[in-house]
C-alpha cells in the first residue's frame, strides 16, 4: 500500500492506525505474559483497558482530539473497532467472532496458571522443574499459534518512522536517551536498532557466507546477495558496528563515523540494514516505512523501491508506504509495469525486461494499492484497469510548479 499527499494530510495517521491495528495480537500476548489471576476473571474487559492504555501511548492523551472512530476487519467474519466517545475516552468494541477465540485463549491461559499454581503449592523435585519448564514453552507457543490464528496472521509488526538521521546523529548516545522523551514509534525503532545493530560487526558478505553455511536452512541466498548489492550502492559503503562506534567503511581501510556521515547515508541506513536482515532471515514481516525517500537523489530512491519490492516478495511480505516523493511512485510503476511485461513474455524477451529490472523486484498489481491522503478525504490513484499508479497524480505537483512558471514567462514576453 502507498500513501501520497500534503503534509499534515493524515498519511502518517492512516499508517500508524493500521500499524496498531495489525500489533493488536502482539499486545495480546504481551498481556498474557503479565496477566493475573484477579485479571483472568475479567479478561476481556481487563484487556481492553490495557488497549486503552496503549492507545494513549501511541497517540498522546485524547482529551483534545475530535471524535473518531476507527474499524478494522482482520477477515470477512473478524472486525474490531476502536472509537472516542463524547467524554473523551477511548473504547474498544472486538465482534462477537474475535470474542469467542479470545474467550478459548483466557480460559486456557486459566487452566495453565491453575495446574502450575497446584504443582508450586509444594515441594518440587528437580525433574518436575524442568517438567514445568518444558511444559511452559510448549504452552507459550501454543498461545501464540491460537493468537495468529485468531487475527490469521503470523507477520511479525514493525514500524520505521521518518526522522531516522537524528537517530544516526546520536548514534554514541543512543543508549543514554530517555525513552519517556521519544514517541512510541520512535522508541521502538531506537530499542530495534539497539538489539540488531550488533549483528553487523561483519561485513554483510560474510554473513551471507554464515548463512550459506547453516545445515537444513532455506535462506533466500539470491535476494540476499542482490539486496546486498543494492545496499552498497545506496551507501556508497558499508555499515559496521565496531566498539568506538558505528562506522560506514568506504574500502578496508577508509571510513567515516556514522554522525559524521551524509544525511543520505544517516537516514537510509537502518531502512537498508532492517530489510537486509529480514531477507536473510526469512523473517515475514508487516512493515511501515515513513518517507524513505528522505535526503536522496532521485535515482537512489529508486534504488530503495527495488530493495522494498524484494522485501515484498519473499514470505507474501506486507508493506505500507508513505512518502511525498513522485520518483517514488514512478519507481513502484516501473516495478508494477516490469511484472506486467515479464510475466507474459519468455525466452528472450523476458531476459530482456530482466536485464532492465531485476525479476526478483517485480510487484504483483494484485497485491498493490494506492492512494492520495487529503484533508478528510482518501482516494484510490491505482488505476484498475492499466495496472498502474495513476500518472497525473504524480506528477501534479509538478504541474502546479510549471504552471506558474508559464504564467511568468507570459508576462515577460
Amino acid at each position: 500500500m502507498l500513501l501520497i499527499g500534503p503534509q499534515a494530510s493524515g498519511k502518517s495517521t492512516l499508517s500508524k492506525s493500521i500499524f496498531i491495528f495489525k500489533s493488536i495480537k502482539h499486545e495480546l500476548s504481551k498481556f498474557i505474559l503479565d496477566v493475573s489471576n484477579e485479571q483472568l476473571e475479567r479478561p476481556i474487559d481487563e484487556f481492553s483497558k490495557y488497549l486503552r492504555k496503549r492507545f494513549v501511548d501511541f497517540f498522546g492523551t485524547t482529551k483534545h482530539t475530535q471524535q473518531f472512530r476507527l474499524k478494522y476487519h482482520y477477515s470477512s467474519e473478524k472486525e474490531m473497532t476502536i472509537y472516542l466517545n463524547t467524554q473523551g475516552y477511548v473504547e474498544v468494541i472486538f465482534n462477537s467472532n474475535i470474542l469467542n477465540d479470545m474467550n478459548v485463549i483466557f480460559r486456557n491461559v486459566r487452566n495453565y496458571n491453575d495446574r502450575v499454581s497446584r504443582k508450586q503449592s509444594r515441594y518440587v523435585t528437580l525433574d518436575e522443574r524442568l517438567e514445568i519448564e518444558s511444559e511452559k514453552r510448549l504452552y507459550l507457543k501454543s498461545i501464540k499459534s491460537h493468537i495468529d490464528d485468531l487475527f490469521e496472521d503470523t507477520r511479525a509488526t514493525v514500524f520505521i518512522p521518518s526522522g531516522r538521521s537524528l537517530i544516526s546523529t546520536l548514534a554514541d548516545q543512543l543508549q543514554d536517551i530517555e525513552p519517556y522523551s521519544l514517541d512510541f514509534f520512535m522508541k521502538s525503532f531506537v530499542e530495534r536498532i539497539n538489539r540488531l545493530k550488533l549483528s553487523f560487526r561483519d561485513t554483510l558478505n560474510i554473513l551471507i557466507e554464515e548463512r550459506e553455511g547453516l545445515i537444513n536452512e532455506e535462506a533466500n541466498l539470491n535476494e540476499v546477495k542482490y539486496a546486498g548489492r543494492i545496499i552498497k550502492k545506496i551507501l556508497k559503503g558499508e555499515y559496521r558496528f565496531q566498539p568506538d562506534g558505528e562506522r560506514i567503511y568506504l574500502n578496508e581501510d577508509q571510513y567515516v563515523k556514522l554522525q559524521y556521515a551524509s544525511s543520505g547515508q544517516q537516514e537510509s541506513v537502518w531502512i537498508l540494514l532492517l530489510i537486509f536482515r529480514y531477507i536473510l532471515d526469512g523473517t515475514s514481516v508487516f512493515i511501515v516505512f515513513e518517507e524513505p525517500e528522505a535526503h536522496l537523489y532521485p535515482e537512489t530512491q529508486n534504488d530503495i523501491v527495488e530493495l522494498i519490492g524484494l522485501l515484498a516478495n519473499i514470505n507474501n511480505n506486507q508493506i505500507v508506504v508513505t512518502t511525498h516523493s513522485p520518483y517514488i511512485l514512478s519507481s513502484f510503476n516501473n516495478l508494477l509495469y516490469a511484472y506486467q511485461i515479464g510475466t507474459n513474455k519468455v525466452g528472450i524477451e523476458k531476459e530482456a525486461v530482466e536485464s532492465i529490472v531485476n525479476n526478483n523486484v517485480w510487484i504483483d498489481p494484485n497485491r498493490t494499492s494506492a492512494y492520495f491522503i487529503s484533508e478528510n478525504h482518501c482516494e484510490s490513484i491505482f488505476d484498475e484497469e492499466l495496472k498502474l499508479i495513476q500518472a497525473e497524480k504524480i506528477d501534479s505537483a509538478s504541474s502546479i510548479i510549471n504552471n506558474k512558471f508559464n504564467d511568468l514567462f507570459n508576462l515577460d514576453n
